[in-house]
């Protein structure tokens, strides 16, 4: 996860050093009472590591982010369903802005 996104690991470090001993349902009801960022940093570290475990990934199917390439249609799915046709047909319809 830090790999991913080395800037979070001082804050974490800071974070978890100031959770040391407390116990864990404690320290996360306090921190999303009391400190709502370091909650969010804290579930995103845990989240993105949960999702970066290739076990896990593999256990649920997920591949991992991938690009896709968008092959254009003709016609574009938004002008399949007939729904912007008679505005297509009308055509452009303006007024010009006036000029200074």
């Amino acid at each position: 996860m830090l790999v991913a996104l080395p800037e979070v690991e001082s804050p974490l470090i800071a974070l978890m050093d100031r959770l040391d001993g407390i116990d864990a349902g404690a320290a996360i009801a306090a921190l999303q009472a009391d400190d709502p960022s370091g909650f969010d940093l804290l579930c995103t570290v845990i989240a993105g590591a949960y999702f970066l475990n290739p076990q896990v990934r593999q256990a649920i199917g997920y591949p991992g982010q991938q690009a896709v390439t968008i092959v254009p249609e003709d016609p574009p799915d938004y002008e399949q369903d007939g729904l912007l046709a008679s505005v297509i047909a009308r055509g452009a319809i303006y007024r010009p802005t006036p000029s200074s």
